[in-house]
Parts: structure tokens; C-alpha cells; sequence
């Protein structure tokens, strides 16, 4: 896994911000479209009543749909710099690393895209371990994860 990571980090991190804000959001609409679905297996595996497994859901494509607005807005700035004729120049890089997401059982969905929408559009790859009560969940988020990088031409 961390060796397919290695091969895709520098496309990725490459890839122009706002288009991988269109990834993010392909993850969000791919969320909407199953929310329902998403909020039974919430439901089944984690023991929240279905109504609460739907909110989950819907924290994760409201945080989608807010990294997809900062996706056109992250910017540096040029600030002035006491030597004569500079400047300093800040600009955002992605890790150097790959990003590490750790999730709970009692919030299988939103807590993973909490971190995987930000960290996406900030140009970072990253490795997400679900809980082990919970593995439907996360088979089936990682499923629209990679339904959303194949549907914008990723591998």
C-alpha cells in the first residue's frame, strides 16, 4: 500500500489544486447519492439510530463541499522583507510524508472525511485505518473514494 502511495504522491501533490477540489467534490455528490444506504450501514454496524447514521453522512459531504470552496482559495502570500529589493514568497506545499487517519468506531464516516477532504485538496496522499467494528463503513467510503478518483480520470 505505502509503496502504491510512494508512485502516486507526486502526481497528486502536482495536480493542480482546484482540480483535485473536483475530486472532492465527485467524493461528496458519490456521498449525497448514498446517503441513505450509508445511514443503515451506520446504523447496523455502529448501533446509532438511523436518523443519526444520516447526520454522519451528511457531516462528510458538508465538509466535501467545504473543501471544495478551498480548493480555489489557497494561496501564499509575498510579504515584505527588511532587506532591500526582496521579498519573501510563502507557499503551501503538501507533506512530505503520507497523511495517517486513525478512526473510531462511534464515528466511522465523518471523522475519516474530516481529514480526507482537507488533506486531499491540500495535495496529500494518505493511508486510513477504520476501526475494526466497523469495516463495512469503511470499505464502503473507500469505495467512493476510488468510484471518485476513477470517475476524474485517477488511477
Amino acid at each position: 500500500c505505502l509503496q502504491t502511495l510512494d508512485k502516486q504522491k507526486s502526481m497528486w501533490n502536482n495536480t493542480p489544486a482546484p482540480v483535485r477540489g473536483q475530486v472532492v467534490r465527485r467524493i461528496g455528490e458519490l456521498l449525497r447519492e448514498k446517503k441513505d444506504i450509508l445511514g443503515k450501514l451506520i446504523s447496523l454496524e455502529n448501533g446509532k439510530i438511523y436518523a443519526e447514521g444520516c447526520g454522519e453522512v451528511q457531516e462528510a459531504i458538508d465538509i466535501c463541499d467545504f473543501a471544495v470552496g478551498l480548493s480555489r482559495s489557497i494561496n501564499g502570500q509575498v510579504i515584505p522583507s527588511e532587506r532591500p529589493d526582496h521579498v519573501i514568497i510563502e507557499r503551501y506545499n503538501p507533506l512530505n510524508g503520507h497523511l495517517g487517519i486513525i478512526t473510531a468506531f462511534n464515528f466511522p464516516c465523518a471523522v475519516a472525511f474530516w481529514n480526507t477532504a482537507i488533506s486531499l485538496i491540500c495535495g496529500n496522499t494518505q493511508i486510513w485505518k477504520g476501526a475494526t467494528t466497523t469495516n463495512l463503513i469503511t470499505i464502503a467510503c473507500m469505495n467512493i473514494i476510488n468510484q471518485a478518483l476513477k470517475d476524474q480520470g485517477f488511477p
